[in-house]
């Protein structure tokens, strides 16, 4: 009970005294749909960079790089 106590007081004191935050979050709706849409960007261009470096392996070994007839000729 003393640590539920505690915690509670801990996040009031710390709270801004600011009239518009709401709840226990110093987060605006506006700071986490800001966040959301920073997030959602950095995820596709991740996304893109993946597929752009997937790409390149296929163009620098072709299809299906050194074929398996190769390696039988080099070890026998």
């Amino acid at each position: 009970m003393a640590i539920t106590l505690a915690k509670l007081f801990m996040r009031t004191i710390s709270q801004n005294s600011n009239e518009n935050q709401t709840g226990v979050s110093l987060w605006t709706l506006d700071d986490i749909e800001k966040a959301q849409i920073k997030q959602r960007a950095n995820a596709q261009e991740q996304t893109d960079e993946q597929a752009d470096a997937e790409g390149d392996d296929e163009d620098r070994y072709g299809n299906g790089g050194i074929d398996d007839q190769a390696f039988m000729d080099l070890y026998m």
